[in-house]
């Protein structure tokens, strides 16, 4: 008899298990989107002095995880609009500092018509204007070490000033 009662609660127990265990919860990717636009100065090459970059068009994606909001993938399109013409893109690690500041750092390359391959920096604030949109601006710096379109095979810098519009999707 007490192997039955024992037996009997035991099975309570693993019903009572079952009917009551939570929902697993499955990590979740957070996307979002932007567009924008930067310029600024550069310099580096035997020429010396400051010259005004390029106007650059920058469409993009980033990745993040629930768990990690932080932690921030991002991923673009680039294209260089003037005073010349160029195609490429970027990678970058990003981490949020606060609730309107983020970090990025990563490897950038431009592929078409002359390529340029480097690496850049940036700090954007975010500004919110809905509760899935921000207005986003800040410096960002770039450095070219490899590539045909480097002035007589040194390195080339670019000081920039970005802003556009973030979303996410």
């Amino acid at each position: 008899m007490t192997v039955r009662l024992i037996r009997g609660a035991f099975l309570a127990l693993s019903v009572a298990s079952v009917a009551f265990a939570a929902d697993a919860s499955a990590q979740q990717y957070l996307i979002g989107a932007s567009l924008g636009l930067s310029s600024g100065v550069e310099g580096g090459g035997a020429a010396g002095g400051l010259f005004r970059t390029r106007t650059r068009l920058r469409l993009g994606g980033d990745l993040r995880i629930d768990e990690s909001p932080d932690d921030i993938f991002e991923f673009a399109a680039i294209a260089e609009v003037e005073p010349k013409a160029g195609f490429g893109a970027d990678v970058r690690y990003a981490r949020a500092a606060g609730e309107h500041f983020v970090i990025d750092a990563g490897l950038m390359g431009i592929v078409a018509p002359s390529s340029l391959y480097g690496a850049c920096a940036g700090l954007d604030y975010r500004l919110p204007i809905s509760k899935r949109s921000q207005l986003f601006f800040g410096p960002e710096f770039d450095i070219y070490f490899l590539g045909s379109d480097l002035p007589d095979g040194t390195v080339l810098w670019e000081l920039r000033v970005q802003a556009g519009l973030r979303a996410d999707l």
